[in-house]
């Protein structure tokens, strides 16, 4: 037997029409859940709340309780919704969590069937979502830039030896001793070595892993040997300033290296 949820809501304004008071409301839904073999597990309900407003407990409620139950039966869709922003907002979440609604009044319904008198407000939702998307994502571009000015990491993983540490107000970046050891033992064997290939064969037999767990490719390598951070400078976009945290990778040697890659490029 198909599990379903009631909803039931009177406003101000309605509670004194005939036919939609809370109790007439409830009978219908017993009514239509019985005829049509639905096991009603429960009935949520608002009172002397404006179906134009989104803010309800009864619904709310309902829609976190929407995770096994999939189903709402109403007496009549405009118990849910009073107007078209309303609609479309509601009909938007339900749709996410792949529900359904039943309509005693209304036998044909579902809000998957296409309304043309949807589809103008249902673009102005998606075009909004679409401004909050792009506003968060500029609010945390904006946030690394200002870190990244001020010397700071803007987020993110941890070149292999640093490591991010939570000890203090906000995360910083530390040299991880263990793995820096690597860092500094690449770029010393590549000046002595001037090969890649041949670092990467030295890193397998000395056993060194990255910070999955896995050997050294040649393109990490070369990462690595091209990675500013390493010598105390943060780049971002057009962004390079140097960083507060303590580099690994003396600015000579770096420099070095840089010419190395270079000439063996053009090679």
């Amino acid at each position: 037997m198909q599990e379903v949820y009631g909803y039931i809501r009177v406003s101000t304004e309605t509670q004194a029409e005939k036919g939609y008071g809370l109790s007439t409301q409830e009978n219908a839904i017993q009514e239509y859940c019985k005829s049509h073999k639905l096991k009603l597990i429960d009935i949520f309900k608002d009172e002397g709340v404006s179906g134009t407003e989104l803010n309800r407990d009864g619904l709310t409620d309902l829609l976190a309780s929407l995770n096994g139950v999939k189903t709402i039966v109403v007496m009549n869709t405009s118990r849910l919704w009073r107007s078209d922003n309303a609609k479309v907002m509601i009909k938007r979440q339900l749709i996410k969590a792949n529900a359904e609604v039943m309509s005693a009044e209304q036998p044909t319904y579902s809000i998957y069937d296409k309304d043309p008198n949807d589809f103008l407000v249902n673009g102005m939702m998606e075009l909004l979502d679409q401004y909050d998307r792009m506003n968060t994502n500029l609010k945390l571009a904006k946030g690394r830039r200002s870190k990244v000015k001020s010397g700071q990491k803007g987020c993110g993983v941890a070149p292999i030896g640093y490591k991010w540490e939570h000890n203090s107000d906000r995360p910083i970046i530390v040299v991880d001793e263990v793995n820096a050891t690597i860092v500094r033992d690449i770029f010393k064997k590549y000046l002595e070595v001037k090969s890649i290939g041949k670092i990467q064969e030295y890193c397998n037999q000395k056993g060194y892993l990255t910070q999955r767990g896995k050997s050294f490719s040649a393109q990490a390598i070369n990462n690595i040997l091209k990675n500013p951070f390493y010598k105390g400078d943060i780049t971002h976009s057009d962004l390079k300033v140097e960083g507060q945290h303590d580099p690994i990778i003396n600015k000579i040697i770096f420099g070095k290296v840089q010419a190395l890659l270079e000439r063996n490029k053009r090679k």
